[in-house]
């Protein structure tokens, strides 16, 4: 492992290459952080109703990409605002960035949003980071070697007591639900507001799976993600000990529905699409 200051918030044996993603993330984090404040809609730029992007996601954008093209000037890029995407051959590694992830959180002032880093070797997510730049929290993982937040080894709460878990849940834009009908999925909401603690949206699916691996929420689910969203996050899921799939229960192999919980809580939660898709 390199030396370096970070790898004191991240595993005993994380990689040179977690470590430069870790810092990258670090420091576009400043920049979003010293950023934040309410915007006008004339101050951003609707890429799709209800789709926001700020001058700050670009800004962030470019500052992570500038550090993977001198960090790995060989890996392709896919970033979510395509500031320096780039593609390369079929076994070459892809880095996938996103810049804020929560986005309407940050136009509108609200201080919940991380900025995500992954790498993908042979269509598998490998390692990653999100980092919560108001909270100065950074979650890491590698396949093999754990999740952790700032240094600690984390994992997926074990309670299976469905009264005593609290779940975070997507809360959809029209159109962007489509693997399951819309009715299904807010009978899956309603399951959860009847049954559990509670259910939470945070705005943010990056951090929201995280804190599934970290256990401050039991699961999580939501439509329309692109693996810029919920890469890093999935793989920490899985490297908490916890369950990442489709709502069908089929392996997530692109964009789409995501379904991450504990191992204790993931049955319970499947079953609320099962019996509705």
């Amino acid at each position: 492992m390199a030396s370096s200051p970070i790898s004191a918030r991240l595993s005993p044996t994380a990689s040179s290459r977690l470590v430069v993603l870790a810092e990258t993330a670090i420091k576009a984090g400043e920049t979003a952080r010293g950023s934040l404040r309410r915007r006008t809609s004339a101050e951003m730029l609707a890429k799709a109703p209800r789709d926001y992007q700020t001058e700050v996601d670009v800004a962030v954008e470019q500052i992570i990409v500038d550090e993977m093209t001198k960090a790995f000037p060989d890996y392709a890029i896919q970033g979510e605002e395509a500031v320096g995407n780039r593609t390369a051959g079929p076994e070459t590694p892809i880095i996938y960035i996103d810049p804020i992830d929560g986005t309407t959180n940050y136009a509108w002032g609200l201080p919940h949003f991380g900025m995500t880093i992954a790498i993908a070797e042979g269509g598998r997510l490998v390692a990653g980071v999100v980092y919560d730049a108001m909270q100065d929290e950074l979650f890491s993982a590698e396949v093999g070697g754990g999740a952790y937040l700032d240094g600690e080894r984390i994992r997926c709460a074990e309670v299976g007591d469905i009264e005593n878990v609290l779940v975070g849940a997507g809360l959809p834009i029209p159109g962007q639900v489509k693997a399951v009908a819309e009715e299904a999925y807010f009978d899956a909401i309603k399951r959860l507001m009847a049954n559990t603690s509670g259910v939470r949206r945070l705005g943010s699916a990056a951090l929201s799976i995280a804190y599934v691996a970290c256990g401050r929420l039991d699961g999580f689910f939501e439509d329309g993600l692109s693996i810029h969203d919920f890469g890093a996050s999935a793989l920490m899921v899985e490297e908490a000990g916890g369950i990442v799939t489709r709502f069908s229960g089929a392996d997530v192999d692109g964009p789409g529905d995501i379904l991450a919980a504990s191992k204790a809580l993931y049955p319970w939660l499947k079953e609320g699409f099962a019996t509705k898709a």
